[in-house]
């Protein structure tokens, strides 16, 4: 979830049950920003809490201009409690909506101009079941099932987006995605050693009169190494998509919290994308820390283009609230199109 925050109230709970590796950790929080008016969320996680290392998260928000978001999640085993450990299976199930009333649409491709940039509502329901196999404690591989169903509308007069011929309004995704990951982190929370490398594959089917026929692949790579106190991060990740007349809807992106921060959320949209992001995390004081980063990004309609496409970087400062399950992040992006300040949950990788 992207959010341009000019005010934010933190207030966090914790309550740690008798159990070994029992916990619940939950924060309220409230915020003001000129595009959502006031608004008021919470964000709880339980872990283990029937005994059968599980956890449930939930995540909600409400704004007073009709912004808000959902999220319920399900793990057996919790995914942390099962990092660096072989096991049988693991099933993850998340349900997610995000109505956002002020979505930017730029334009396709490496040239899309900030002074084209035009709003509309943007409202996505995303259902995800996921099982997993650990077959050596580094060694994972994961079959994801996913519906998405998108609605787009309240048009801008003369709105472009609206007469694009890949853009259908509301569209549907629904796709199975093969993984298959390296990882030696000793924590998917808040690692401070280990690497990962991981690719998929993942393949859409048009199952409804509103969804399409496309193949997205992906490698990914995560570096992570400690320096006393401080720990160095970086990840690289490469996608292209495949298919005839992809939605706009469905396109690569980059800009917003989760890959090149600075810019607005889908600043740029195309067939193919890259993503590189640098961080050093350092302690503050007590659960409180803080981030210097560069992230870097670019889109191409083929993934050739890509190293002499245009490139984005953008410098990145935040806070991090780390509980024992779950981390909330704070972070303040620049570029020359905007300063994005962003509010959500997890380290960006």
């Amino acid at each position: 979830m992207r959010r341009i925050i000019m005010l934010m109230l933190f207030l966090p709970v914790m309550l740690h049950a008798q159990e070994e590796d029992a916990a619940f950790d939950h924060l309220p929080f409230a915020m003001y920003d000129t595009d959502t008016g006031f608004g008021a969320g919470y964000k709880g996680v339980l872990r283990n809490a029937l005994g059968s290392r599980e956890s449930f998260d939930l995540t909600l928000f409400l704004s007073t201009k009709g912004e808000r978001w959902v999220r319920i999640g399900a793990s057996w085993p919790d995914a942390e409690l099962r990092q660096g450990s072989a096991y049988p299976l693991a099933v993850d199930v998340v349900m997610d909506y995000d109505k956002m009333i002020t979505n930017s649409f730029f334009g396709v491709g490496p040239d899309a101009r900030f002074d084209n940039r035009e709003h509309y509502t943007f409202e996505p329901l995303e259902l995800t079941l996921a099982a997993s196999r650990g077959f050596t404690p580094h060694v994972i591989g994961q079959l994801l099932l996913r519906f998405k169903r998108i609605w787009s509308y309240g048009f801008e007069d003369g709105s472009r987006l609206r007469m694009l011929e890949t853009n259908a309004g509301s569209v549907d995704i629904t796709s199975a995605t093969l993984q298959l990951r390296y990882d030696t982190r000793n924590s998917v929370l808040n690692p401070s050693q280990g690497v990962v490398l991981q690719g998929e594959v993942e393949q859409a089917f048009a199952l409804t009169a509103i969804g399409r026929d496309w193949t997205r692949t992906a490698a990914w790579t995560q570096y992570y190494h400690g320096f006393g106190a401080l720990i160095g991060a970086l990840r690289l990740g490469l996608q292209a998509m495949h298919g005839d007349d992809i939605p706009v809807q469905h396109m690569l992106p980059i800009g917003g919290n989760s890959t090149v921060r600075g810019i607005p959320k889908d600043r740029f949209l195309d067939r193919s994308s890259v993503v590189i992001n640098s961080e050093l995390r350092f302690p503050i004081y007590w659960r409180l820390g803080g981030i210097v980063a560069l992230d870097a990004g670019s889109v191409a309609p083929d993934i050739a283009d890509l190293p002499t496409g245009r490139w984005i970087l953008t410098p990145v400062a935040g806070l991090r609230l780390i509980f024992d399950t779950f981390v909330t992040r704070a972070d303040l992006g620049w570029s020359e199109d905007a300063i994005g300040f962003y509010l959500n949950f997890g380290q960006i990788f």
